[in-house]
C-alpha cells in the first residue's frame, strides 16, 4: 500500500501518537475517578473544620452558613451533609447542624495539622504567608496523628501559626483568645498591634499581607465609613474594605516599642522581642541574636521589599511580614551614617539590579506604562504659540539662536521637574497647595488671573488647529474652528475610558509632529555643521534680542506648571510608601526628561527648516499661512501637507490639554468643578469670536503670549517657595544646588517676559 518509505514512516508516527494520546485520556480519567472518591472525604473535613468554628460562635448552625462559610456547592452539600452523619461528626437537628464530641475531637486533629504545617513551609520551606495556606489544606488530610505529633516535635512545640492563630495541644486543648479586639471595630485614633490574622477567605489575606498588615505590625485607624476603613501603619496610609478590617485582630500596642519594619534606612536600635519561630528560617542561619541585639537598617530593594538589615555583624535581608515579628526598643532608636556615593553610580547600580532581578522586558514595560504625564504636558512646549517665534528666528537669523530654544528646554525640564515632585510629596497640585498656604482673597485673585492666562492659552491652541484645518483642506477658518472644538470634545470623551486613553492619544499627535518635522529637514536638507555651531556656541546677531527672548519667554508656560502637579497623581497615592514615593519621582525625572526633549527637537527641527528654506529674504511674513504657501513652491507639496497637519496635531493636542488645565486650576484654586463640555464651549467662544472677527493669527498669538507673560510669576514663584519648604515637602525639599538653579531660572524666564511684554506693547504702540 506504501511503496514511498517516507510516507511509511510518517504513517507509523501518527499512529503511535494517536495511540499515546489515548493512553494519556485513559490514565487522566482513571486518575480523576480515584481524586473523586478522595474528594467527598477531603471535602468534608474541611466543611468540618468550618463548621467547628461557626458552633464556637453561634452553636446549632444552619445548613445555608455553612455552605457559604465553607464555600461549598450546593448541589454537592447533601452527599457532604451525610457523610459528617455516617461518621458521627454532626447531626442535624430542626434544620440545623450540630457539632458532635467526635466531629469537634477530629476538627482540632485537623486544625492543629493545619496549622503545624503551616509552621513547617515558612520555617522550613521559606514560604510566603500568601502561600502557605493552600499546600497546608493539601497535606493535612494525609497524615496520621503520630505523624503530626513527630512534626510537632520537630518544630520545637510552637504554640502559634504564622497568622497567629493558637495551634491545638495533642489532647486537644486550645488556647482561647483574650483581649484582641477586630481592627473593623477598633477605636479611631489609638495604636494597636496585630496579633492575628485570618487567612480564609485567602484573596483577601493575600491582599493583607502584600500591604504588610500581618501579625506584629502596628496600626492605627485615621477615618471610618460605612464603606472603607482608613488606617496608617507605619509611613503608609491605607484604605481597607470592612470585610478585610475583619480579618485583622489587633491588642494595645506596647509602649516604647515598634517593629523592625518601621525603621527607617539609615537607622539603628535594639531588639526588645522577637518570635523566635521567625528566626529559624535559611537566611538566619549562622546569625544569633539576644535581646539587646543592635539591628541597622541599611537599603531597600528597589521595588521597597525586602529590606537588608545588619545583625550580629553579618547582613539579612527581610520581608517587611518577617520584620513585623521583631520588636525594637524605641527609646533607642539613633540614626547612623550610611556611606554616601555619587547619585549618578548610586543610580547606576540601582538600575543595574532592577535589570538583573526583573529582566529587561519587565523593567522597559512597567517604565513605559508609567510614561506620560510629562508627553501630555510637552505639547504646550511645541504649541502653535512656538511657532511663530521659531519660524521668524531661523528665517531671520538662521541657525544661530539654536543654543537659546537649548537653553530654553533646559530650564524647562527643571521647572517641570518641580512640578511633578510637589505633586508627589503633598499628594496635591499647585493651585490646591496655594489655596491652603494663601489667604481665600489670594487663592481666588490667582484663580483669575490663571482662568485669563489659560483662556489665553486656549485661544493660541485652539487657532493653531483652525489654521491646520484650513491650510490642509481649505476650510475657510470659523467652520474650521467648529471643527477643532468638535475634535478636542472627542478627545476629552475619552477620559470617560480611562486617563491613559487620552495620554494616548496625546502621545500619538506628538509622534505625528515629530514625523511631519522629521520629514520636513529631510527634505529641506540643512547644513548640519552650522546646526551644531548654532547650538553649542552662543550669539546674538544684531536685531535678534527680541526673538530670542520671545523664544525664551513663550516656552515655560503657567497651565503646564499647574497641570504636571495634578497628572503626576494618575501614578501615585499619598497613602504609598516613601520608597514608592522616590521610585516614581525617579521615572517622573525620566519621563519629564524624555518628553521635554523630544519638545526641544521639534522646536529646534522648526527652526532649522525654516533657516534651510526661508533664510535671505525668502518669506514675506513670519506668519504660518506665509511659511506654508513659501514651503510649498520651495519644497514641494509633500513638505506643505507636512507642515500643515503638524500644526493641526499640535493645535489639536495642545488645545485639549488646555482644558484639562482649567479644570485642575479651577478645582484647585477655588474647589469647584464644571463640566467640562461647559468649560470646553466656555473657552471656545473667545477663540470662534475673534475668528469670526477676522482678526489676524499672528496678532492673537502675540498677544495670547503677553497674557501669558503676566501670568507667569504667579505660577513660577509660589513653585519653587513651596518646593524649598520642608513642611510641605518633607523628604522631598529641594537642596540647595536645586534651589539655586531653581531661582536663577525663575529670575531669567520672568526678566525676559518683562522685556518680551514692555517690546510687545511698544511695538504695538
Amino acid at each position: 500500500m506504501f511503496t514511498n518509505p517516507a510516507t511509511l514512516q510518517i504513517t507509523i508516527l501518527l499512529l503511535l501518537a494517536i495511540i499515546a494520546g489515548l493512553l494519556y485520556v485513559i490514565l487522566r480519567l482513571r486518575q480523576q475517578l480515584h481524586q473523586v472518591a478522595l474528594g467527598l472525604a477531603e471535602i468534608t473535613e474541611d466543611a468540618l473544620k468550618t463548621l467547628y468554628h461557626l458552633s464556637v460562635e453561634q452553636g446549632a448552625v444552619r445548613p445555608i452558613d455553612l455552605i457559604r462559610a465553607a464555600e461549598l456547592q450546593p448541589d454537592r452539600f447533601p452527599a457532604i451533609q451525610a457523610e459528617l452523619g455516617r461518621r458521627g461528626w454532626a447531626r442535624v437537628e430542626n434544620d440545623r447542624l450540630s457539632l458532635q464530641p467526635a466531629g469537634e475531637k477530629r476538627a482540632l486533629e485537623l486544625i492543629r495539622a493545619h496549622r503545624l504545617w503551616e509552621r513547617y513551609l515558612v520555617d522550613k520551606e521559606g514560604l510566603s504567608l500568601a502561600a502557605i495556606h493552600n499546600e497546608a489544606m493539601r497535606r493535612e488530610h494525609d497524615f496520621s496523628k503520630e505523624e503530626i505529633d513527630l512534626l510537632d516535635a520537630q518544630l520545637g512545640y510552637p504554640t502559634v501559626d504564622p497568622h497567629g492563630d493558637p495551634i491545638p495541644r495533642p489532647d486537644g486543648s486550645l488556647q482561647k483568645d483574650t483581649g484582641s479586639q477586630l481592627l473593623a471595630t477598633w477605636p479611631v485614633g489609638r495604636l494597636g498591634k496585630i496579633v492575628h490574622v485570618e487567612d480564609e477567605p485567602p484573596a483577601l489575606f493575600s491582599q493583607l499581607a502584600l500591604l504588610g498588615l500581618t501579625p506584629g505590625a502596628q496600626v492605627e485607624v485615621d477615618e471610618r465609613t460605612p464603606g472603607r476603613v482608613l488606617v496608617w501603619s507605619g509611613r503608609q496610609r491605607l484604605a481597607l474594605a470592612p470585610a478585610a478590617a475583619a480579618l485583622v485582630s489587633v491588642v494595645e500596642a506596647p509602649r516604647q516599642s515598634i517593629p523592625l519594619s518601621e525603621m527607617e534606612i539609615g537607622q539603628a536600635a535594639r531588639i526588645s522581642s522577637f518570635d523566635a519561630a521567625e528566626l529559624k528560617g535559611k537566611q538566619w542561619q549562622g546569625i544569633h541574636i539576644n535581646v539587646g541585639s543592635e539591628v541597622a537598617a541599611l537599603r531597600a530593594d528597589p521595588l521597597g521589599d525586602p529590606m537588608y538589615y545588619r545583625v550580629d555583624g553579618q547582613e539579612v535581608s527581610l520581608t517587611r511580614i518577617q520584620a513585623n515579628r521583631i520588636s525594637l526598643d524605641a527609646t533607642s532608636l539613633r540614626e547612623f551614617p550610611l556611606p554616601r556615593r555619587p547619585w549618578l553610580a548610586e543610580e547606576w547600580d540601582r538600575l543595574k539590579e532592577l535589570f538583573v532581578r526583573y529582566g529587561s522586558w519587565t523593567v522597559i514595560k512597567r517604565s513605559l506604562v508609567f510614561f506620560g504625564p510629562a508627553f501630555v504636558i510637552s505639547v504646550g512646549y511645541m504649541d502653535p504659540g512656538n511657532w511663530g517665534t521659531d519660524i521668524e528666528g531661523g528665517a531671520r537669523f538662521g541657525y544661530r539662536l539654536l543654543w537659546v530654544i537649548l537653553l530654553a528646554n533646559i530650564m524647562a525640564i527643571l521647572m517641570q521637574t518641580l512640578s511633578s515632585k510637589l505633586g508627589i510629596a503633598t499628594g496635591k497640585s499647585l493651585p490646591e497647595v496655594c489655596r491652603e498656604q494663601y489667604p481665600r482673597w489670594a487663592s481666588v485673585a490667582l484663580w483669575v488671573t490663571a482662568e485669563l492666562a489659560a483662556m489665553a492659552t486656549d485661544l493660541a491652541e485652539f487657532l493653531g488647529g483652525a489654521v491646520g484645518f484650513y491650510l490642509l483642506f481649505g476650510i475657510p477658518l470659523f467652520p474650521a474652528a467648529l471643527l477643532t472644538g468638535g475634535i478636542i470634545s472627542l478627545i476629552l470623551l475619552l477620559e470617560r475610558y480611562g486617563f491613559r486613553k487620552v495620554e494616548l492619544v496625546i502621545i500619538g499627535m506628538i509622534s505625528v509632529i515629530g514625523l511631519g518635522y522629521m520629514l520636513e529637514i529631510i527634505l529641506v536638507k540643512p547644513n548640519w555643521a552650522e546646526i551644531v555651531h548654532g547650538l553649542v556656541v552662543p550669539s546674538i546677531p544684531i536685531g535678534a534680542t527680541l526673538v530670542a527672548v520671545g523664544i525664551i519667554g513663550a516656552t515655560v508656560m503657567p497651565h503646564n506648571l499647574y497641570l504636571h502637579s495634578a497628572l503626576i497623581q494618575t501614578r501615585v497615592r499619598p497613602s504609598d510608601s516613601l520608597a514608592r514615593k522616590k521610585t516614581v519621582y525617579r521615572l517622573a525625572i525620566i519621563d519629564s526628561f524624555v518628553a521635554l526633549n523630544g519638545a526641544f527637537l521639534v522646536n529646534a527641527a522648526i527652526l532649522i527648516m525654516s533657516a534651510a528654506a526661508f533664510s535671505g529674504d525668502k518669506l514675506p511674513d513670519y506668519s504660518l499661512e506665509a511659511a506654508h504657501k513659501t514651503l510649498t513652491p520651495l519644497l514641494g507639496p509633500l513638505a506643505g501637507a507636512a507642515f500643515a497637519i503638524a500644526l493641526l496635531a499640535s493645535g489639536l493636542s495642545s488645545s485639549t490639554t488646555a482644558t484639562m488645565a482649567g479644570q485642575v486650576i479651577m478645582d484647585g484654586f477655588i474647589h469647584h468643578k464644571m463640566n467640562v463640555w461647559v468649560r470646553r464651549l466656555v473657552t471656545m467662544l473667545p477663540s470662534l469670536i475673534v475668528i469670526y472677527l477676522g482678526i489676524e493669527p499672528i496678532k492673537i498669538l502675540v498677544w495670547s503670549q503677553v497674557s501669558l507673560s503676566f501670568q507667569l510669576p504667579f505660577a513660577m514663584i509660589p513653585l519653587v517657595l513651596f518646593t524649598s519648604n520642608p513642611q510641605i515637602m518633607g523628604d522631598f525639599t529641594n537642596n540647595r544646588l536645586t534651589k539655586v538653579l531653581a531661582w536663577v531660572s525663575t529670575a531669567v524666564i520672568i526678566g525676559l517676559n518683562v522685556i518680551l511684554v514692555y517690546e510687545s506693547l511698544a511695538g504695538g504702540g
